[in-house]
This record gives structure tokens, sequence and C-alpha cells, in this order.
């Protein structure tokens, strides 16, 4: 008789270089009986190719990768045994870890030993890529219509008010239809090639929607 058990948990948002995920490969493979005979595989997913690397060797070897990979899947097997790391779902991709086994015990072992390296590699924005930013915009663009339904006919809303609620939804929904490329739920650094403007581009985003609300708040007052 054959038994297979599968577990999985979603992983924070995270942010790793090549000397980080050589170390967490290595405390995986520890967790195989005959580490010698693990099938390791480093997926990475670009815009016009894919690449299949077999171990971290082989990936530092290959010259003509550099800056921030947030598209791939990292994973080990050894008969029925298995670790998955990637990224799944359909609207926004989520940093998930998956193990296979024959025991329950086994499969909680791989995924604790992955959560807990990566939590200390969790980004500062993993609150914000889980937050319910669709459901948040949807109540903002909706605003306007219940305020005229509610206040009375023939009353002004203030310009200052306007200008902050139409700032905060054009923020909102930037960040949240972009969020995917503004904010990776994993992210592997092979260098450090992008500008400043770029690395720090979810910040500014961020930024800009604290401001608009903010401004929508003082417009309130201002037009009380």
């Amino acid at each position: 008789m054959k038994r297979k058990v599968e577990r999985e948990r979603k992983l924070p948002a995270y942010s790793i270089g090549i000397a980080e995920l050589e170390i967490l490969l290595e405390r995986l493979a520890s967790l195989f009986d005959d580490r010698d005979k693990i099938y390791r595989s480093i997926d990475i997913s670009l815009p016009k190719e894919k690449l299949d690397f077999k171990n971290v060797a082989e990936l530092k070897q290959y010259e003509n990768l550099k800056g921030r990979i947030t598209k791939f899947r990292i994973w080990l097997s050894k008969d029925d045994k298995l670790i998955s790391i990637r990224t799944s779902g359909f609207i926004y991709p989520q940093a998930i870890v998956s193990a296979s086994g024959d025991s329950e015990a086994w499969c909680a072992g791989a995924i604790e030993t992955t959560y807990s390296f990566l939590q200390s590699y969790k980004v500062w924005y993993h609150w914000f890529i889980y937050a319910p930013i669709g459901w948040f915009l949807f109540v903002l663009i909706n605003i306007p219509t219940t305020v005229i339904a509610v206040l009375p006919k023939g009353t002004v809303v203030d310009k200052y008010v306007l200008i902050g609620w139409l700032a905060t939804v054009t923020s909102l929904a930037f960040l949240y239809f972009y969020r995917e490329r503004l904010f990776p739920s994993a992210t592997l650094v092979i260098s450090e090639e992008e500008s400043f403007i770029r690395r720090h581009s979810a910040e500014f985003g961020l930024v800009i929607a604290l401001i608009s609300a903010i401004l929508t708040v003082i417009g309130w007052f201002i037009g009380k």
C-alpha cells in the first residue's frame, strides 16, 4: 500500500539572494534520505524564455541572467517526497510552499523549515499584498453614489474633497492593477541592476495614496 499526504501554506512576501537560496536548498535537502539522489530544480520564467537550473552552482555560472526575478519555482524531490516553493493565484500570485510525502510529520517539517527561513527575509510590504485592496477600491468608487443619495439636494461638495477622493481612487487603482509588478510576492535577487526610482516605485505609490487620503480628510474638514 502506498500513502500520499499533501500539505501547503502561504508564505509571507519575501526577497532572497543567491546565497540565501543556497542555504535554503541545503536545509531542505537535509530532510531527505540519501541527499545525493535528490532531484533539484530552479525554474525561472522570463518574458521571452524559460530557464531550468539543476542547482545553484549552475545558476551562478549563467552570465546572461541579471536583476531581480519574480517568476520562479524551486523544488526538490526524491521517490514519493516533494517540496515545492512557487507562486500561485489567478488574480494575484501568492507565494506558497507545498510538500507531499508518506507522512504528515514529514510534510509539516518541510513546510515549517521553509516558512521559518523565508520569514526572516520577508519584505516590508508583506502585509499589503494580502490586504483586500480590491474591495476597498470598490467601496471608494461607490462613495459618490452613496453621498448623493444621503445629502440633501443642491448640496455642493467641496473641491478639495473631490480632488482628494479622485487622487485616492486613482492611486489605489494603480497600485491594485500593477501590484504584481510593484509588490512581487517572491523575489530572487541575481544582481542590483535597477535604478533608485525603479527599486522604490512601490514606496512612492503608497506614499501618493496616503497623501491623497490625507488630502481627502483635510478637504472634508475645510469644507465644513
